[in-house]
């Protein structure tokens, strides 16, 4: 078999690997993501702070553990597709830009990568899998009970009311928040493990890396929460009517609520980073 043939059953296997890994660490995680998205949204709707343990108690208790699963099949279904998205789109640039004169220097091709693969993926793939999964997650809070009986549900909303563009309000959060973690876990990564190292003596070394890369997720999940947020707004049942984009989605936030609420549902966020016990790398998403 040549090399070329080789390298394409390497890729469509990692790439097979990627989407069933990632589709199934989102499944066991998605109760984080439900918490998290409801305590980002009941404010809206009850006028106050409720802890990520209180929610998951009211939910179980009156729902049953079925409910925190509610909009799993979109969420899963994204994680899975924006593998391939990511492999292609980071392969693609990396190579490109080996092959260009502009630069040769590996930390440069792969932040430009890690971005490029980012922006891609929040366009193709991630904005319209975050606004099923929202509208199925909101549609539970709705006066007088649900009224989506699931995901084709939503899409036949979501088409009826505001047409195929909706789909993608919220592109631009997404969009910065994809695009940014590859160059903030970068950023950070590097600066923790230098310092780590030179704290620590040669038998510990081994562990620095680990160390690093969990400092990095950590450090991530709070420089994209507020985005996070906002796409969460956006994208909620109504979130049109609401704010007429994202700068106004910012200063409504703030101005009804305090600066803090940028980072609601950042506990139960950095749960689901613990529960996936992530290593560091371009393509993970926290």
């Amino acid at each position: 078999m040549s090399s070329k043939s080789s390298t394409k059953n390497t890729a469509g296997q990692t790439i097979l690997a990627g989407g069933f890994a990632g589709g199934l660490e989102s499944l066991l995680t998605f109760p984080t993501e439900y918490i998290k998205t409801q305590q980002q949204l009941v404010r809206a709707h009850r006028g106050q702070n409720i802890s990520p343990l209180t929610l998951l108690v009211e939910t179980v208790r009156h729902k049953g553990v079925k409910q925190l699963y509610r909009g799993a099949s979109a969420f899963c279904a994204a994680n899975a597709s924006k593998s391939a998205v990511r492999f292609f789109t980071f392969d693609f640039v990396s190579q490109k830009l080996r092959k260009s004169s502009y630069t040769n220097n590996a930390t440069t091709i792969n932040l430009a990568a890690g971005f490029a693969a980012g922006v891609t993926e929040g366009l193709l793939v991630v904005t319209p899998g975050e606004t099923l999964k929202t509208k199925l997650i909101d549609d539970r809070n709705r006066l007088g009970g649900p009224k989506f009986n699931g995901t084709f549900s939503v899409i036949r909303h979501v088409l009826a009311t505001e047409g195929i563009l909706g789909f993608y309000r919220g592109a631009l959060p997404v969009t910065i928040k994809q695009s940014s973690n590859a160059v903030v876990r970068f950023t950070s990564y590097s600066f923790l493990v230098q310092h780590l190292r030179n704290l620590t003596t040669e038998k510990y070394r081994s562990f620095t890396s680990v160390l690093a890369g969990g400092g990095a997720g950590i450090v991530t999940v709070y420089c994209t929460m507020p985005m996070d947020n906002i796409k969460t707004r956006l994208q909620a049942i109504g979130g049109s009517e609401r704010y007429s984009g994202t700068w106004n989605c910012l200063r409504s936030m703030i101005a009804s609520e305090g600066v803090a609420s940028l980072w609601r549902g950042t506990t139960p966020r950095l749960m689901r980073l613990t529960v996936s016990a992530k290593r560091f790398s371009f393509g993970d998403n926290y």
